[in-house]
């Protein structure tokens, strides 16, 4: 069977961008190297026991996307949004009410936070309107031009001066991991946000849900198959050759894995640059025979996300009886997590380690990139991932989606949306 479009990855971006086009009558076919949906959205399991295992929260997947797909995400209701404790000790607890949430910045003496989150919040708004939305995604130019002689100009400028300008050092970590200080502060409000939660099921259920969505509308998958070429003649894309050496033809190719396997799958047609560094990062999920002795601050708010001296926590067993066991899931390491709660060793029954390496291997992600490109300054905006690419490279007929694209990593769904639009602008569909 000859297909109009052919999606190279699973992942949630490729997922949308599939029932986008489906939904528009395109013939399409999702190809994924792996034996299920989601990419690093996806759940994995141990002796029956269930477990988010490289994404584990979410928190930037519009609704507005949502709605259109026709797709509500089963996520656990909490009235916080994360409890945030610093080096120092102190408890933050960032509720989604407006009024609490301010209160409890300034009970800790961040009277300036008010200003902060009223700035994030508009600088939010404005891309949302003017710039998330595209078929071409804008330059940093074009941005600094948007908030040129306004209070959102402070965003094009480094954001360790942000933070800086409104909060004491202590209570930073929570609003900028470390690699963010030097970057513009548009980084930081890219990743702010008071919707991050547990997702019932595991993130796994984000992949089934739009596959499941996708194979109402038509669209075909093909499991544990992995991609060895993009056929191009005359520098058109007319299909992929698969690693059994068949080739299915298509008149459109999406690459929504890492566009740094362009490399590979165009034979060096395509050059994708990466700083080729693996971060030092660890992902450990714990499965447990029961749960650990927690500070009254965790006991009480067991819905939500824990940022921790340690790294960010989860324990979403405690409030989703369907993943059959005790689970707790750490952006960090099991070594430190053992210090900072002293009888976990004990509860311990296995341990799902996953690290940059693991990453790249196990999820075909180039350097172990969880963001496919990093979110450095000269990868953001329309330097995502090749300077003037946006969602079309120089081979006609071959499109790329994916946190390597425009806007960025995270589980969000917006490359993909964007990637099929700039596809049916291109083929005249409305």
């Amino acid at each position: 069977m000859r297909y109009d479009v052919i999606i190279i990855g699973a992942g949630h971006n490729g997922l949308v961008s599939s029932i986008y086009l489906a939904q528009k009558g395109l013939k399409v076919l999702v190809i994924e190297a792996r034996d299920r949906p989601g990419g690093m959205a996806d759940t994995a399991e141990y002796k029956g026991v269930k477990y988010s295992r490289a994404s584990y929260v979410l928190g930037l997947f519009p609704k507005r996307i949502q709605e259109e797909l026709g797709i509500v995400f089963p996520t656990i209701d909490s009235d916080i949004a994360d409890v945030f404790v610093t080096e120092e000790g102190k408890v933050v607890n960032i509720w989604r009410n407006k009024e609490k949430r301010l209160e409890e910045l300034k009970r800790l003496g961040q009277y300036k936070y008010p200003k902060m989150e009223e700035l994030l919040f508009k600088i939010k708004e404005k891309i949302e309107q003017e710039m998330q939305y595209v078929i071409k995604p804008p330059s940093f130019e074009d941005f600094k031009k948007a908030v040129e002689g306004t209070e959102l100009e402070i965003f094009t400028q480094p954001s360790r001066k942000f933070l800086n300008e409104y909060l004491d050092e202590e209570f930073q970590p929570y609003f900028s991991y470390g690699f963010m200080y030097d970057l513009p502060a548009y980084v930081v409000a890219y990743y702010f946000s008071l919707d991050w939660k547990i997702v019932k099921g595991g993130m796994g259920k984000v992949g089934e849900m739009l596959m499941s969505r996708a194979r109402q509308l038509g669209v075909d998958f093909l499991f544990n198959t992995k991609i060895s070429e993009i056929v191009i003649k005359d520098n058109v894309a007319t299909g992929v050759r698969t690693d059994n050496d068949k080739i299915v033809e298509s008149k459109i190719v999406i690459n929504a894995a890492s566009p740094v396997l362009l490399n590979k799958l165009t034979n060096g047609l395509l050059k994708v640059h990466h700083p080729e560094f693996r971060p030092r990062w660890k992902r450990d999920t714990l499965v447990l025979r029961e749960l650990p002795n927690l500070p009254d601050y965790m006991r009480s708010h067991l819905d939500t996300l824990f940022t921790l001296p340690i790294g960010e926590v989860t324990i979403p067993s405690a409030v989703d009886n369907s993943l059959g066991g005790h689970v707790m899931t750490i952006m960090g390491s099991y070594e430190e997590a053992k210090e900072f709660f002293p009888d976990l060793e004990k509860k311990v029954i296995y341990i799902d380690r996953l690290d940059a390496y693991k990453l790249e291997r196990e999820y075909n992600a180039p350097y172990g990139d969880m963001n496919h490109m990093p979110m450095y300054t000269e990868y953001l905006f329309d330097g995502r991932p090749v300077k003037g690419w946006g969602y079309a490279t120089p081979i006609k007929n071959l499109y790329i989606t994916g946190s390597g694209t425009y806007p960025g990593g995270q589980v969000t769904g917006v490359p993909g949306r964007n990637a099929a639009m700039k596809i049916m602008t291109d083929l005249g569909i409305e």
